[in-house]
């Protein structure tokens, strides 16, 4: 069935959805091999998936341009690869490779998960003529393939972002927790739930909300988040719940179950971008409150699997919550419902399919 090369040198634990996309992916392989350029910390998590081994190749960190160095050769040497999170620099290095090398660039796929933005991303687009020309773009939302096309991308493939629910679908489950998963950061609401426990301390409220706090970065908060993340520790909400390490999938994944997921992402970010949290929540039948007119927001409202949120306020979102609480049976129902087409949907088989036809 051949092999496949994955590209993501941020891959370095468990937590995050780089390690979900890959892991989905070697689920998935059916007889085919994949290899994973990724940081060293992660070759022994990699070695436990199926279907998956770490690249070795060196070097893979501490000196610069590594992954354009991997980049460079799957280029020339014609190997299959996928690059995972893919920018304009990326169809600027495979471009510089397929000129250098004389190699016609069809064995590439670049994975866009945003729309590209910027100055840099423009310019370096339109350095990408080879790409552009005969490299694959795959994209999870038809916002970003319209994008791209007009960017001058002639092979643009857009597909549901690759996923995997539970082994059995989910049934309904009793009320347990509020929950924000994932990193914290402010383009996915961290203020609005910071406000929100010091809203509730004050008011004397008691709703269990677990709020992971691990670090934005690898060892790090973004600079807006340090602020927020204190505020809301120092809160006094009695049902606050953090935890500052990422968990494995495990862990991250038994969260979901009897959880309200708190999603009041910025429009702004997420109009068109998917968010792994909310499709895995979704997955696993956890329902969900969004932010109105985001990719979250869409499916919530596709499935009734939730409530969605017009303004992005504390009080906004506790009203929501409210409301979900006060129906939790329907909308769990409906959660379960959407894991089962969405299951299908996402299938990681339709982008390996892709990547190898």
């Amino acid at each position: 069935m051949g092999r496949l090369l994955v590209i993501e040198p941020n891959l370095r634990n468990p937590s995050g959805h780089y390690a979900e996309f890959v892991r989905a992916l070697g689920m998935r392989a059916d007889g085919m091999a994949i290899d994973v350029f990724a940081h060293p910390d992660a070759d022994e998590l990699l070695a436990s998936m199926p279907a998956v081994s770490p690249c070795m190749d060196e070097p893979r960190v501490g000196r610069a341009c590594a992954e354009w160095r991997t980049i460079m050769r799957a280029t020339r040497e014609g190997i299959p690869f996928l690059v995972l999170t893919s920018d304009g620099r990326h169809g600027a290095v495979v471009s510089l490779a397929a000129a250098l090398s004389g190699r016609t660039p069809d064995h590439a796929c670049l994975y866009f998960h945003w729309i590209p933005t910027g100055l840099q991303d423009a310019v370096l687009h339109r350095l990408s003529a080879p790409a552009r020309e005969h490299a694959l773009a795959i994209v999870p939302t038809e916002a970003i393939a319209r994008t791209l096309r007009e960017m001058g991308w002639r092979r643009v493939a857009c597909l549901p972002y690759p996923a995997i629910g539970p082994e059995h679908l989910p049934e309904p489950a009793p009320f347990a927790r509020l929950l924000m998963a994932g990193a914290a950061r402010m383009n996915k609401g961290l203020d609005l739930i910071a406000g929100l426990a010091n809203n509730w301390a004050r008011e004397g409220r008691a709703i269990p909300l677990f709020v992971q706090v691990s670090t934005k970065h690898a060892a790090r908060h973004g600079r807006r988040e340090v602020d927020v993340v204190r505020s809301l520790l120092s809160s006094g909400y009695s049902g606050l719940v953090t935890d500052d390490h990422p968990p494995d999938r495990e862990g991250y994944t038994a969260r979901f179950r009897g959880a309200l997921v708190l999603a009041p992402y910025e429009r702004e970010r997420f109009a068109d971008a998917v968010s792994g949290v909310v499709l895995d929540a979704l997955l696993h039948g956890t329902p969900v409150i969004a932010t109105r007119g985001t990719w979250p927001g869409v499916q919530v409202e596709r499935f009734g699997a939730g409530v969605t949120i017009e303004e992005r306020t504390p009080e906004a979102l506790a009203a929501a919550i409210d409301r979900v609480l006060g129906d939790w049976e329907t909308y769990a129902a409906r959660a379960c419902d959407a894991a089962r087409v969405l299951a299908g949907e996402h299938d990681p088989r339709r982008i390996l399919e892709l990547v190898t036809a």
